[in-house]
């Protein structure tokens, strides 16, 4: 398994679209796979944010996560975020959530950003045991959410 830059695997947007639409288009009632897809296609930067990074393995999609300026209108002030971590069913299990929420906070370091952001609703222990501390909660577009945020420096 390897991580790398969607924007170098282009034939693999569209997958990564409805998979996110699946897990959380019902989230917003305007929401769509072709919105989808042109989101991913928007921010699949490299050596920068935004940027899009995926799972893959046998040239097969496993999970993404992305890199973003912002994910949450509430809180504009914050930035950048880690938004859209997502792993195939089929493949959970193998800590290929963590790998991909790693590979972002380096791709951050990296790139000078000093600390993130990310909002989720149900994997508060997953952030928590790398390192992300919680910051607030809230409702979020009718979801109670936990803001978390990291610091890009290495523990």
């Amino acid at each position: 398994m390897e991580i790398v830059y969607l924007c170098d695997h282009p034939e693999l947007i569209n997958e990564l679209a409805e998979l996110n639409f699946k897990e959380w288009g019902h989230f917003r009632a305007d929401d769509t796979v072709e919105g989808r897809i042109e989101h991913l296609q928007a921010n699949a930067g490299k050596g920068s944010v935004p940027t899009v990074m995926v799972a893959i393995e046998d040239s097969q999609l496993l999970g993404g996560a992305m890199l973003l300026t912002r994910d949450m209108a509430a809180r504009a002030e914050l930035t950048p975020w880690l938004a859209g971590v997502y792993v195939k069913e089929e493949h959970r299990g193998r800590g290929i959530a963590s790998q991909l929420v790693a590979r972002i906070v380096q791709e951050a370091a990296t790139l000078g950003v000093p600390e993130l952001y990310l909002y989720t609703d149900t994997s508060q222990t997953l952030y928590a045991r790398q390192g992300w501390e919680v910051l607030e909660q809230r409702v979020y577009q009718g979801l109670d959410v936990t803001v978390m945020m990291r610091g890009t420096a290495a523990p």
